[in-house]
């Protein structure tokens, strides 16, 4: 029996699955294998007698499409997110640990983000700066997190996407 939690999660990844698919135009499939925590921390020994194809299905909550395989997107819905820490400059546990989980199960030459879900609020992309070299002279509304020493961008999900649909998908292909 699936707990309501776990059937929010599902709900908000065939829904991340469909935006992909409009903006995009091609089919993405929402994960039922699992996610990155399957090849990713402790059991990143399985990459090891996987093959390319098993290794991909595993990886994220969202499955790209063959054209878009370097696509690794992971989902979150949440009842609730700190937004004001972003104001004060002080860290999000949470957004710690889902930018450490992908950092276990990413591979290196993925283009990932985190697609993150808040009850009543919106959807929101949290994506390493490093991978949008090509907003730099674009002006939207984001905040800036660091985590490790690294910066991310978080700002609203499907406006980011379809504003850089096509750079995101020379990244991916």
């Amino acid at each position: 029996m699936t707990s309501a939690s776990k059937a929010k999660g599902n709900s908000w990844e065939r829904e991340c699955a469909k935006i992909l698919s409009n903006v995009f135009g091609y089919h993405f499939e929402r994960n039922k294998n699992g996610s990155g925590a399957f090849t990713g921390g402790k059991n990143a020994s399985r990459r090891e007698y996987l093959s390319e194809t098993q290794l991909l299905s595993f990886m994220a909550d969202v499955m790209p499409p063959t054209e878009m395989k370097k696509m690794c997107v992971e989902c979150k819905f949440y009842k609730e997110f700190p937004f004001h820490h972003f104001l004060i400059n002080k860290s999000i546990p949470d957004l710690d640990d889902w930018i450490g989980q992908q950092y276990d199960a990413i591979e290196e030459d993925s283009f990932w983000f985190i697609a993150f879900k808040i009850n009543r609020v919106g959807s929101y992309i949290v994506i390493p700066s490093d991978e949008c070299e090509f907003i730099k002279n674009d002006k939207f509304s984001h905040s800036l997190y660091y985590y490790k020493d690294r910066e991310f961008i978080v700002t609203e999900f499907e406006d980011f996407i379809t504003r850089y649909k096509d750079e995101i998908f020379k990244k991916c292909s």
